[in-house]
């Protein structure tokens, strides 16, 4: 996703170098290893005590870590003190999330455990939070929960003057399914409006890249016609 990347480009540049000659790999300075998740769930519930949210439906974790006989479908995920939840560009607690509720987990492990870096709600199950606060309205609340549909896909093209985007290797994660919205490739309309989630910021969707991966929650009004209700970046192509 395009973001003021000049400067911080060229010192990264140099981060890579200098990394690279000390510690061997690039791998090694980024966290490819296998201990970085984006992991994608419903809440099933948060323990206070522990400190911890357990997903169900959970993708994007290794199944080692999962527990129950969910066939590695749910996993647990701990959060501290800096944890950040965001939802469309306003931040909340972790405990404020409710059973239903879809997240993507910017997580890393440590250990045994799953400890979430941050989260960005994807689809608000009750639309209100549990602290009594409300999530932003947003127009998938007028829509009944069984028309709604999470995919994630990676960007192959954004169509500004028809308002779609085109995905690639498009996978059904969680909601309502269909076979019309399988396959290799899909295309959802958006609105004028919608705006792309990443890290707790909002960018237009114009923003977007090719080779970006997003979740994008969706409502199908017939056939093959799929609209964006929420789009959340989870991978940005330049990072």
């Amino acid at each position: 996703m395009r973001t003021a990347k000049v400067i911080a480009a060229a010192a990264f540049a140099l981060l890579v170098a200098a990394a690279c000659s000390s510690s061997g790999g690039l791998g090694d300075i980024l966290g490819t290893n296998n201990n970085r998740y984006d992991i994608h769930g419903t809440v099933d519930s948060v323990d206070l005590n522990s400190r911890s949210i357990w997903l169900t439906n959970a993708t994007g974790y290794n199944t080692s870590l999962a527990s129950g006989s969910s066939g590695g479908s749910a996993v647990r995920v701990y959060y501290n003190d800096n944890t950040a939840v965001t939802f469309q560009g306003r931040n909340y607690r972790p405990q404020d999330l409710e059973r239903g509720d879809e997240v993507t987990m910017h997580a890393s492990q440590s250990g045994n455990q799953v400890i979430a870096d941050s989260m960005d709600v994807t689809y608000n199950s009750h639309g209100t939070m549990t602290s009594g606060s409300s999530y932003p309205s947003y127009p998938s609340s007028s829509y009944p929960s069984s028309n709604l549909s999470t995919y994630r896909g990676t960007v192959r093209s954004i169509d500004t003057y028809n308002h779609t985007i085109t995905l690639d290797s498009a996978s059904w994660i969680s909601g309502f399914r269909s076979t019309s919205g399988t396959g290799s490739m899909m295309t959802i309309s958006y609105d004028t409006n919608a705006r792309v989630d990443y890290n707790g910021q909002l960018y237009p969707v114009t923003n977007l890249e090719r080779g970006d991966v997003v979740d994008v929650q969706v409502v199908n009004n017939g056939g093959s016609n799929w609209f964006a209700q929420n789009i959340v970046l989870v991978r940005d192509v330049n990072r």
